[in-house]
Parts: structure tokens; C-alpha cells; sequence
């Protein structure tokens, strides 16, 4: 089995963040349903519990088409009920090459950040001394393949454990959102007591949930509305995927998989989500946009900016961006076109662009 090279770690009473080299091929060579065994590591947190902790990243299992990684939890010879009564977060990514120097992992900010009590761990019941964790997959098949940069690919991964009883996490607001988000979970694609149309194609759904989660969709069944009456929402300024995608984030709370097609993909998204006023998945489609842009989309990216005010606070990310890669925007096929429409903008990059390149020359 291969082994990664770590390249840093950092550690603190209760956390440790760490982040690895993978080979591509040796990320190719594992075969399905195996997985990689990331360097175990050792916490010390409150009362002197000690566990120790090693991450298993799958690039394919059968019949599923995302990367799964898990967490393996095991009790150290210093502690031997280190693993009982803990909560633990994690979070993890794999970074894109440009995210090496001006993006920071962060933790709760991350798509992938869940928390869950110890007694969910495979393994409790039988008193095994490993117990394991399935995390919340985000990455696509591929995924790994596509940021890989001089055939290696960055895993990061962080996790934080505190001493905390199991009754106390379940009466968390934080776990009361995760229930809520289960319970929905197992209703969906189920019969409703309404459908949403697009496209040719139906979805059943349920008022309950839709009601919750936007006040547009609370207001439209809160009066006699046409949608109330006939118990129908028809969405024609979208596609059926991106619907489906949609319906299917407000019953699980996340996206089904990253990165998503495309950028057009996620712009319909982004018309949902603010036609809808979901803040939650507006910031989601905030973290994609900044995570999927290039030179060949950045400039569609920043006419989408300028569309939905909900999405400016990304523009610093994008204007750096442009900035540091403005030889190879300038023959982008939309140039022409951007500078007709945005001269206030251009005429802003170009100057900074003047003045960096003069200080670069400087001797």
C-alpha cells in the first residue's frame, strides 16, 4: 500500500490539522472498494483522555460515483476510555493548485464540516478498540485527477474533539439541525402534498419542508396564492437539474456532489437560491464559484457577480484572481466583450496591473 508524504501538521490541546502529498499513481493503482491509509496521529484533550486518529480516503467504491473518506478513531495504551463521550468535527478538502498560497482551509467555513458524537461510531457496540466514521462525501470520482498539479495531488484534513456527553450533544442546536435535516432525508423523491414543475418533468414535495426553509415559499402558501390552491409550484426560469439539485439540497442540507458541472450549472442555482432567498445554499454556490474559477470562466463568473448583489463579497477573490492571471484572460474569447461592457472594471485592472508590473521591473 502507498504510503502518502505528509507535508505539515499542526497540532493544539484539542485539534490538529494536517495535509498530505498523494502520488496520482498511486491514487490510480488502488483498487475499488480499497483505500489509502493517511498518517495516524495522536490528541490529547481535556482530563487527559488520549485517542489516536488515522484517515482512510477511498477514490472508488462500487456502485458509487463520489470519493469517500473516513475517520478511524482507536483508544492509545495512555488511555484507554479516550474515545468515550467525545464530540468531534472534521472537515477536509482537496486543495486546487491556485489554493496553495492565497486560500486557507477552513474548518467551519468547509462543505465537508460535520460534527457527530462518539456513540456513532462503527464499533462502540462490540467494544472493539478501532471504531470508524463515514464522513459527508463532496467530491465527485475524478475530482482528484482534475486538481492534481505535476502529477500529486494536497489532501487537508482537520479535526477537533472536546469531552462532552451524549445527552448534551444531542440537545445542541447544532445536532437538532442535523436531525431535522435526517429526518427530511428519508422523505425525499417520496409522495407530497405538493409538486414543483420545470421543464417538462415533476417533483412531489412536502409544504413542511419547503415552507421552513424560504420565506418566498412560506409567503406563497401562507395565501390564497394560485401554488396553494392547486398545491403546484411551476419553476420555468430554470432546468430540471438544477431543480433537482435544489429539492435535493433543501432535504439533505448539502449539494449531492462536487465540483458541479458546470458554471452555467451553478448559476442556475444561484438564480434559485436567490429567487428563493436561501441564504444558506447562496453561500454554498459563494464557495463553488471561488473554488471552480479559471481563466476560461472567471469573466462569465464576475457578470454573474454583477447580476446578484447576494454574491459580491467574492469579488476581491475574483479581482485578485484576474490580476495574477491577466496574460492569460486577455485571450479568453470573451475579452473583447467584457471590455465593452465593464470599462469602469477594466480600466481599474489594467492600472493595478501597470503598477505591479513597474514594481516588478524595479531595481
Amino acid at each position: 500500500m502507498p504510503i502518502p508524504h505528509q507535508l505539515s501538521s499542526f497540532t493544539s490541546s484539542s485539534s490538529t490539522a494536517n495535509a498530505w502529498k498523494l502520488s496520482l499513481e498511486d491514487w490510480a493503482k488502488v483498487s475499488e472498494n480499497r483505500y489509502l491509509v493517511l498518517t495516524t496521529k495522536h490528541l490529547l484533550f481535556h482530563d487527559n483522555k488520549e485517542v489516536s486518529y488515522s484517515v482512510g480516503v477511498v477514490p472508488r467504491m462500487k456502485n458509487c460515483d463520489q470519493i469517500t473518506v473516513f475517520l478511524m478513531l482507536a483508544n492509545t495504551e495512555n488511555s484507554e476510555d479516550g474515545i468515550s463521550n467525545i464530540q468531534i468535527e472534521t472537515a477536509y478538502r482537496i486543495r486546487k493548485p491556485s489554493d496553495s498560497d492565497r486560500k486557507p482551509f477552513e474548518m467551519y467555513s468547509s462543505r465537508s464540516y460535520e460534527t457527530f458524537h462518539s456513540s456513532e461510531l462503527k464499533g462502540m457496540e462490540d467494544g472493539g478498540m478501532s471504531r470508524d466514521y463515514e464522513l459527508k462525501s463532496i467530491y465527485n470520482v475524478g475530482t482528484a485527477e482534475e486538481r492534481g498539479q505535476n502529477g500529486f495531488i494536497t489532501f487537508e484534513f482537520e479535526v477537533r474533539i472536546v469531552s462532552t456527553h451524549e445527552k448534551k450533544f444531542q440537545d445542541s442546536s447544532l445536532r437538532k439541525k442535523q436531525i431535522f435535516f435526517k429526518n427530511f432525508e428519508s422523505f425525499y423523491g417520496e409522495s407530497g402534498d405538493v409538486k414543483i414543475t420545470c421543464g417538462g418533468k415533476e417533483f412531489p414535495c412536502h409544504k413542511l419542508l419547503l415552507t421552513s426553509q424560504s420565506p418566498v415559499f412560506r409567503a406563497m402558501f401562507a395565501h390564497d396564492s394560485k401554488e396553494n390552491a392547486e398545491s403546484s409550484v411551476h419553476i420555468g426560469d430554470s432546468t430540471p437539474e438544477a431543480v433537482e439539485e435544489f429539492l435535493f439540497f433543501l432535504y439533505h442540507g448539502r449539494l449531492q456532489g462536487l465540483p458541479l458541472p458546470s458554471v452555467d450549472f451553478t448559476a442556475c442555482l444561484v438564480h434559485l437560491a436567490s429567487k428563493y432567498q436561501m441564504g444558506v445554499l447562496m453561500g454554498i454556490c459563494k464557495d463553488v464559484l471561488v473554488d471552480i474559477v479559471d481563466v476560461f470562466n472567471v469573466l462569465k463568473i464576475i457578470k454573474m457577480v454583477d447580476k446578484y448583489p447576494e454574491l459580491s463579497e467574492i469579488l476581491v477573490r475574483l479581482g485578485s484572481y484576474m490580476k495574477e492571471n491577466f496574460d492569460d484572460i486577455v485571450k479568453n474569447e470573451e475579452w473583447s466583450e467584457f471590455v465593452t461592457t465593464n470599462p469602469s472594471l477594466v480600466t481599474s485592472l489594467w492600472r493595478e496591473m501597470v503598477v505591479k508590473k513597474a514594481l516588478d521591473v524595479k531595481p
